[in-house]
């Protein structure tokens, strides 16, 4: 069933700062009624959103499609070449970033010169911790999906994801990375890929105090591999040192343990230190309600970084315990899912892609969460891995430790790769609406309050107006 979005008078601005926001974009009914241009000269192609449209503006989040450019001052909107199956429009994205760029941004303006077509570039002010997660597909071409946090470092900025994928079918399959945004930071989202455009078709943005926010299972049978640290029976019969001197807190993986090594990737807990030889794996401390183990992830670079690691040597330097750090060798192009939690300290997981770059390497997910209940609330985030790279995942948070339970992966040909309309995306009817809108209060389609002089299509008590 393709998606309906329904305004209402406060539909944008009303949100609870528990519910979920999905940003999508406006209905070609309500783009016509609000005067935006036809793209390429017929609406059945779409049309082209104006530059600085205020997408949400709520407790939570505001999205702004800002393309910094004044020689195309707008974005494309697509009706055509899209999953027709799940949606009937999305965001056209591009940028003159390149595909699996590493390259600087700093600001928007340098991140829109050079850019193709009207394509859409956003700015995000996060107003509550949460994760964001975002829906998209090209077909044949390669693309990245890319998220900058213009507040760390000084405002310099930072990556924080650079999720690439390629997927061949763009009519049933979309893909979905997820990433956690800081409360009080301002970010960029764009796109690049190895032709034109990339299809965005939503961004579903949960804040961490939402029930929505976490895991409730973990199915081993969605992945087409999975890691999770050996059963403490097994770790016993392979003779591996109890942690803390009892097993009841755990065991020590030694270093150089192979934990995967299927037809879709290889991974090894390396963390690349001779006076740490091995990886604490904790019983104790951890979300019970789904898992009884976990790998206890630490590393040298600090909560939020952005330095560079080039090398598991300089990563693992100063590693406070026996800390995993996991060495990755990506077969087949895929999507990898990480499930984590540490409770009431900040953390960050990280995922480095040490091939591109002539191999100096670039930060593919720097992903930052702060939950406080370790016993119910699991955090996911999701990154792309391209084929023949490889990655080093590691985490590092305020405290000590961060509790890893598993990694699944799904390659491109596995069929529970992507998203297909069954994943855990709100949709709309996570939109909390106003059951009493103010009577004397006018919004356009967007959600913004405007008066008697606005023209076009408006919204006054859930009703729909034409203002002439």
């Amino acid at each position: 069933m393709k998606k309906i979005l329904l305004f209402s008078a406060a539909s944008a601005l009303a949100i609870a700062a528990t519910a979920q926001t999905v940003i999508v974009p406006p209905t070609l009914a309500d783009a016509q009624a609000a005067g935006y241009e036809a793209l390429w000269g017929d609406y059945k192609y779409g049309y082209v959103l104006p530059n600085e449209t205020q997408l949400v503006d709520n407790e939570a989040i505001k999205v702004v499609m800002n393309n910094a450019s004044s020689a195309k001052p707008g974005a494309n909107i697509s009706m055509s070449g899209i999953n027709t199956t799940l949606f009937d429009r999305s965001f056209q994205m591009g940028s003159a970033a390149g595909y699996g760029s590493a390259d600087p941004i700093y600001a928007l303006e340098a991140l829109s010169e050079g850019i193709k077509q009207p394509y859409a570039i956003f700015t995000v002010e996060a107003k509550i911790g949460g994760e964001l997660a975002l829906f998209s597909n090209r077909g044949s071409n390669k693309y990245t999906m890319y998220v900058w946090d213009a507040t760390v470092n000084e405002e310099v900025g930072a990556y924080v994801l650079a999720s690439s994928s390629h997927i061949t079918d763009t009519k049933t399959i979309i893909s979905k990375a997820t990433v956690g945004l800081t409360e009080g930071h301002k970010y960029y989202i764009f796109g690049s890929e190895t032709g034109a455009n990339i299809n965005l078709y939503e961004m579903v943005y949960t804040p961490y105090s939402s029930e929505k926010y976490s895991v409730t299972e973990f199915d081993a049978s969605k992945f087409s591999t999975v890691i999770v640290p050996p059963t403490l029976d097994d770790a016993k019969a392979a003779g591996y040192e109890a942690l803390w001197g009892d097993y009841k807190y755990g065991y020590v993986m030694p270093n150089e343990t192979v934990v995967a090594d299927s037809e879709d990737l290889k991974v090894v807990m390396n963390n690349a230190s001779t006076a740490k030889p091995g990886a604490n794996v904790s019983m104790t401390g951890i979300n019970t309600t789904l898992f009884d183990r976990a790998f206890q992830m630490g590393s040298a670079a600090g909560y939020g970084s952005a330095d560079p690691i080039y090398a598991i040597e300089a990563l693992s330097e100063g590693i406070k315990q026996p800390y995993a750090i996991f060495t990755v060798e990506a077969k087949k192009g895929g999507e990898l899912t990480l499930f984590s939690n540490r409770g009431s300290n900040k953390y960050t997981m990280y995922v480095w892609d040490a091939t591109v770059n002539e191999e100096v390497g670039a930060y593919v997910l720097a992903s930052s969460s702060h939950i406080t209940d370790t016993k119910t609330l699991v955090s996911k985030a999701i990154v792309g891995l391209t084929e023949g790279h490889k990655y080093y995942i590691f985490g590092s948070e305020t405290g000590a430790n961060i509790n890893l339970y598993a990694m699944g992966y799904n390659n491109y040909s596995s069929p529970n790769y992507g998203y297909n309309g069954n994943s855990e995306t709100s949709g709309i009817s996570d939109v909390i609406i106003d059951a009493n809108p103010q009577s004397d209060v006018i919004y356009n389609v967007l959600g913004q309050k405007v008066d008697e002089n606005y023209k076009g299509l408006v919204i006054k008590n859930g009703k729909k107006y034409i203002q002439r």
